[in-house]
């Protein structure tokens, strides 16, 4: 520090950022400046607080309220201001800018910093946000629009008091001019640490490239700039992940994987939440906002499409005359396999029986589809009397009626029984089946009693049909 002047001001607090999450630690000891050794009682005494030092020969400055003398390195009266600590007792201050050329040196040159190692080293690929609060010294002529902290692997220790010529990794970058004397100005950022630093400085990076504005100030001789320094934290930040990419055949729900309670996550889609549904293909992101810097991550989803094939819904085949029939769906992808319910594999099936046989196509790029064909042997009599149903839904073998190849039935009466010979189900009409749907799993009697146009003899059958699901 320098010049010793003071001034009596009144404060008016900016509106407070919210606290970060209440389980996220502080990387930064003694960030609010309260922990000290022995009360500041001149200049350059930033040693004084715990674990704080300068890393150059700028005389950084340690004030606190412990001494209780006004005037020299008080709170909130000192040599450079009124200024009431924004928590607690204490703060620092650093000069950011001078118009003045003390010993030979370039106009704006000298620098003043403040440095401290944080209590762990961060991990590279981790989000961080950094926050730390200034206010203008009342004694300052200029005030300067670019403030920064620097993260390094041990102090950017300097044998002078000029600038540090390193880029900071958070930086209040010219967006307005720091320029309050009347309170605290917030001054935060996030960034991705791409190594494992272990040491955090302040300060004006600049150099001579600092722009500055003329603030106007009743103290003469002071030609610089100078702030106090106060609440300074590094805290990790709660970054979502969506987990791999997915691929799937129906619609699927993303999730933040670990969500935050205290976080506020929205999609690209508009939607709000730790999870959606999605039921197309594309890129899906999800963006955090709250009290954090905003952070995101991206999921690409695929909902795959099915092999469209047919199968005929019956195949008429008289089975005295050739005792084979093949069964052909054509071709497949490649990479492609189809299971018949036979046991069969590949696009082909031969079977030498009447029933319903189903095939079931996948692969790698698509999604499972299934069909089903039933193979009547007219070898055998006028009707097909299926012995099984499966009223599931699937749309395959949901219902159940006997299979005519008869041009027209003129007397038709269709029953079924359960197994203490409750009727469950009548038609009089040969293209009405029984749906099967409010029934158990279980076995099933039936009788079919049957006339065919031009025929004198009726059609007579009882047997059973299985309901399974």
């Amino acid at each position: 520090m320098r010049h010793r002047c003071v001034k009596r001001i009144t404060i008016a607090h900016l509106l407070a950022m919210a606290l970060l999450r209440a389980d996220a630690q502080n990387l930064l000891p003694n960030g609010d400046f309260e922990q000290y050794t022995l009360c500041p009682d001149y200049v350059s005494q930033i040693d004084r607080c715990v674990g704080w030092s300068r890393p150059t020969h700028g005389t950084s400055d340690y004030y606190n309220a412990c001494l209780g003398v006004p005037f020299s390195m008080n709170v909130p009266n000192n040599q450079m201001g009124d200024e009431p600590a924004r928590s607690g007792n204490g703060y620092v201050g650093f000069y950011a800018f001078s118009d003045f050329d003390p010993v030979g040196q370039a106009p704006d040159a000298y620098r003043e910093y403040i440095t401290h190692a944080l209590s762990a080293p961060l991990v590279p690929g981790t989000a961080y946000q950094v926050e730390f609060f200034v206010s203008l010294a009342d004694v300052s002529k200029f005030a300067v629009n670019e403030l920064g902290a620097l993260f390094s692997m041990a102090p950017p220790v300097r044998n002078d008091d000029l600038h540090i010529p390193r880029v900071p990794q958070v930086v209040h970058g010219g967006a307005s001019w720091l320029d309050d004397k009347m309170g605290w100005t917030r001054i935060a950022g996030c960034f991705i640490a791409d190594s494992a630093y272990t040491t955090l400085t302040i300060g004006n990076f600049l150099g001579t490239a600092t722009d500055h504005l003329n603030v106007g100030t009743q103290f003469p001789l002071t030609n610089y700039c100078y702030y106090y320094a106060e609440d300074v934290s590094v805290m990790p930040l709660p970054t979502p992940s969506l987990g791999p990419d997915i691929k799937a055949c129906e619609p699927v729900v993303i999730s933040v994987i670990d969500p935050d309670p205290g976080t506020v996550y929205t999609w690209n889609t508009g939607s709000t939440g730790s999870s959606i549904t999605v039921d197309t293909s594309g890129i899906f992101i999800v963006t955090t906002s709250g009290p954090n810097c905003p952070m995101s991550d991206t999921a690409e989803v695929t909902i795959g499409q099915p092999f469209a094939f047919t199968l005929p819904i019956d195949t008429l085949v008289d089975l005295c005359a050739d005792p084979l029939v093949v069964l052909d769906i054509g071709p497949i992808p490649y990479g492609a396999s189809a299971y018949w319910s036979t046991g069969s594999a590949g696009p082909r099936c031969e079977v030498s029986a009447s029933g319903t046989y189903s095939v079931t196509v996948d692969g790698p790029e698509i999604c499972p589809s299934t069909a089903e064909v039933r193979v009547i042997d007219t070898c055998v009599g006028p009707v097909f009397i299926p012995n099984a149903v499966s009223p599931n839904g699937d749309g395959i073998n949901d219902r159940w009626k006997p299979v005519w190849w008869a041009e027209r039935i003129t007397s038709y009466e269709l029953r079924v029984f359960d197994r203490w010979g409750h009727e469950l189900f009548s038609s009089m009409d040969p293209d009405t089946a029984w749906e099967a749907n409010d029934v158990p799993v279980g076995v099933y009697a039936y009788q079919l009693h049957a006339i065919e146009e031009g025929s004198a003899a009726a059609y007579e059958a009882v047997g059973h049909v299985t309901v399974v699901r």
